[in-house]
């Protein structure tokens, strides 16, 4: 059962095993619910034998009633509490599970994957989706398997009594469900456009916000308001399609449901008439009518959250199921030369590296030139592992990086893109980022070797300046700034550089350059950059064009023999 739910739910081990428990302590709950009808029975029968002198029903002192009243009372409570724990108390905590495993699986994939994937839907599926998870599981699921057995087991006692009062209260169950699964298959479309719909405007939203400067710029304000409330405004009519459809097969249904009660009544009356039960037993069945059918109603109404269930699962298990990078916590490296052999690689449908082969030696600065799109830095994510190479190897140390855990490869890299990412934090804390638990004063030294205090110093509150989110309040260069002094924080023996100086002035740019030289020292440094001035100097330039090595050498041996290479000498 475990493996079953395990498979079918995307659930963990323990979640699989609280959900049986869940399951379990929910049926006793719903077996429970009938204590009243069996207590009122034996009142009614007694009143009932007494008046009409019939010997085979009990006789007992009202003490008795009392005592079995406080007893139930006591036991349903127990009996829901312990429920309680289980459905609801488990449920939360597998959602707290589950939330936690999704995100150490996020960090565990390649960057291939997030390229495939919208960010806002993926939000969604973390934040949204969960949530969603987390609800049908403690209101839905256990409801289903419980009402399911215990509607069995009490199906069996009133077979075993009388099959025909049993066949005429079990009679409008399957009646009522197999109307609800005929309109299943519509609902669900419905509700599939609906969460589409729900996803288009959430892509929307954050579309506009990331464009808000160009919506600005252009005037387009009105035409994008326009655009998001028409979208808005079809979700809502999807939204009020997919409620009546739900209500409609669910209104029906339990429409059918209390049908059985007149059912019973009527059929009783007639099997009373007959002589082939007496009142006592009639009334009996009238009264457990009523608790056989409520825990069916309630499930009725939460078959839509079901429903919902099968597409959230669907979106969990595609994250928990990826492949993700994995391999050894623990190496030996002898050096940090990287070698790349016979290098391929590309997004989906197109190529982007044709087996790029060269070593970039420790103590040397290797520069990666070319022009647009030739893979440069593709080949830097390459060798951080931030993806996989398709074909060929990438070595460290004459290790193969595929073969080491991606988070222990990190720590031997200090990164400088020119896309800079910083936190909604203080100046210090978003340096402190390249080497946690570095003190203030390590971090205040990398900030001045990175020139940053060249701007800070000016600032009210210093180093502890708020820079707003992804550093809103700074300019490119004091945020690129930031990001050098992160690498020159974290001291790694491997250092990439890409167009790690694009968006500085030409007088900061030589101050980076000359903290730059003191940070690569005995390390390997892979340098990007479109300056032709700034790769001069390194100890190999790598010429590259449509993924594939064009010339290497040094600057001047390239000046002899490529010819690209002095193009972009005489176009710098």
């Amino acid at each position: 059962m475990h493996k079953y739910f395990k498979e079918k739910y995307g659930m963990s081990e323990i979640g699989a095993k609280h959900l049986t428990k869940s399951i379990f302590s929910h049926t006793i709950v719903n077996l429970t619910k009938i204590f009243p009808a069996v207590i009122g029975f034996l009142f009614i029968s007694q009143s009932l034998g007494q008046a009409f002198g019939l010997s085979k029903y009990p006789n007992l002192p009202m003490m008795y009633y009392f005592v079995m009243i406080v007893v139930m009372f006591v036991v349903m409570f127990l009996v829901a509490r312990w429920d309680y724990v289980n459905l609801y108390e488990n449920v939360y905590n597998e959602s707290a599970r589950t939330r936690v495993d999704v995100a150490n699986r996020l960090k565990k994939l390649p960057l291939s994957y997030f390229a495939k994937r919208d960010l806002s839907d993926l939000s969604a599926t973390i934040m949204s989706d969960i949530e969603l998870y987390e609800t049908i599981f403690s209101h839905s699921i256990p409801q289903l398997y419980a009402t399911t057995i215990s509607t069995s087991m009490i199906a069996i006692m009133l077979f075993v009594h009388n099959w025909k009062m049993a066949i005429a209260i079990l009679g409008v169950i399957p009646v009522a469900f197999l109307l609800y699964v005929t309109s299943r298959k519509k609902q669900k479309k419905i509700f599939k456009e609906a969460m589409g719909s729900v996803r288009e405007v959430y892509d929307d939203v954050q579309e506009k916000i990331d464009q808000i400067q160009e919506i600005k710029s252009y005037n387009l304000e009105d035409v994008f308001v326009s655009e998001f409330n028409d979208k808005v405004n079809h979700l809502s009519k999807i939204k009020i399609k997919t409620e009546f459809s739900t209500s409609l097969g669910i209104g029906i249904s339990t429409i059918i449901l209390k049908f059985g009660i007149v059912l019973t009544a009527i059929y009783g009356a007639h099997l009373l008439l007959q002589g082939e039960i007496d009142v006592i037993m009639y009334i009996a069945y009238l009264m457990i009518t009523a608790s056989v059918y409520a825990p069916i109603e309630g499930l009725l109404g939460m078959l839509t959250m079901i429903m919902m269930m099968e597409e959230v699962v669907k979106r969990i298990k595609e994250i928990k199921t990826m492949p993700i990078q994995e391999g050894k916590t623990e190496v030996a490296i002898d050096n940090y030369d990287i070698e790349f052999k016979d290098v391929v690689f590309g997004y989906q449908e197109y190529s982007v590296i044709n087996g790029v082969s060269f070593t970039a030696k420790q103590g040397e600065i290797t520069a990666l030139i070319g022009p647009s799109g030739s893979g440069k830095t593709t080949l830097t994510k390459l060798a951080a592992r931030f993806w996989d190479v398709q074909q060929g190897q990438i070595l460290i140390g004459n290790q193969d990086i595929s073969t080491i855990d991606p988070e222990t490869l990190l720590k031997s890299f200090s990164i400088v893109f020119q896309d800079v990412i910083l936190f909604n934090s203080s100046i210090k804390e978003n340096i402190r980022v390249g080497k946690k638990g570095a003190s203030d004063k390590e971090v205040l030294q990398a900030a001045r070797i990175a020139r940053c205090d060249e701007f800070f110093d000016k600032l009210p509150m210093g180093i502890d300046t708020m820079i707003g989110e992804n550093g809103q309040r700074l300019s490119g260069g004091q945020r690129q700034r930031i990001s050098i002094a992160r690498a020159i924080l974290k001291d790694a023996p491997i250092i990439l550089l890409d167009e790690a100086t694009a968006s500085l002035d030409v007088e900061n740019e030589s101050l980076i350059q000359e903290a730059l030289s003191e940070l690569i020292k005995d390390k390997t440094v892979i340098v990007i950059a479109h300056r032709m001035r700034t790769i001069q100097g390194a100890h190999k330039i790598v010429v590259l064009k449509d993924g594939k090595v064009e010339a290497i050498g040094t600057n001047e041996e390239l000046k002899e023999t490529s010819a690209l290479y002095r193009k972009m000498l005489n176009q710098a």
